[in-house]
């Protein structure tokens, strides 16, 4: 399967599109509990437009952000900015993490950390995690569960056809009559490798005037619960807690959300 380029589904009119996702709602208060109790100083991997970083700032907690798309980024701080703060940006991928500092708690929120493409580059990454924190830090991050695609495990003989038909996605409403369409297709599901591809038509409507349309393709790797387990120890965490839709449950068959991993750097 092709791989892409892991910045492209978060560019141009794409990070206009993320940047529009402002809610901070669903895990807003599971990670600021886990930077909190962590004290010291904080990473935010993937901070993207800033949603749950800005929100810590303001709320007196010392965060800084990492984000391999320089337009999130760009967004981020320009947000930051019109709210009177001056985050701390740092632009790499995260299997390639590289800073200055190390941090008592790293958190890599919206399943990003899925996003990075091959196995080997996902443990790099959370080996990166180990390294960056200080001994006895935390890390926390949620990978989505039963998001695969449009593959079926109970019926894998069924046909798929990729590409598939666009679909309409999301509209994100601007000021005046301008608005962002999305729609989507899956253009390659391996079951076995547990990778989807996918591509997003972004189109800039004022009226109904296109001014602007883009193509962006990504992909992301779906994970089982004991895999992301064996790759955090192998990485070198211990106290591995794996539970549920945020709700400190340990995870279970009652969760179709998302698992939330929280481990430490002895």
């Amino acid at each position: 399967m092709e791989q892409f380029d892991e910045v492209d589904m978060y560019s141009g009119l794409a990070a206009m599109h993320w940047s529009a996702y402002d809610d901070p709602s669903w895990d807003h208060d599971f990670y600021k509990q886990v930077v909190e109790q962590a004290g010291g100083l904080a990473l935010d991997v993937a901070c993207g437009a800033g949603r749950l970083l800005r929100s810590y700032l303001h709320a007196g907690l010392t965060v800084e952000g990492v984000d391999s798309s320089a337009d999130m980024l760009a967004v981020c701080r320009q947000k930051a900015e019109a709210d009177g703060l001056s985050p701390v940006l740092y632009c790499q991928p995260m299997q390639e993490l590289n800073l200055p500092k190390r941090y008592d708690c790293i958190y890599v929120p919206c399943g990003s950390w899925t996003c990075v493409v091959g196995r080997d580059n996902a443990l790099q990454a959370l080996r990166r995690f180990h390294e960056h924190l200080r001994p006895g830090g935390v890390l926390a991050f949620n990978v989505y569960w039963g998001d695969w695609g449009d593959y079926d495990y109970s019926n894998p003989q069924k046909e798929r056809v990729y590409p598939t038909e666009w679909v309409p996605h999301v509209v994100k409403e601007f000021d005046g009559e301008r608005r962002l369409v999305v729609e989507r297709r899956m253009t390659a599901v391996d079951p076995v490798d547990q990778l989807s591809s996918e591509e997003r038509r972004y189109r800039l409507m004022d009226g109904e005037t296109l001014l602007q349309e883009e193509i962006h393709a990504g992909q992301n790797h779906w994970y089982f619960k004991n895999e992301v387990v064996f790759m955090l120890q192998v990485a070198g965490f211990v106290d591995i807690q794996v539970t549920g839709d945020y709700t400190g449950e340990e995870f279970g068959p009652q969760h179709t959300g998302t698992i939330v991993f929280v481990c430490r750097k002895e």
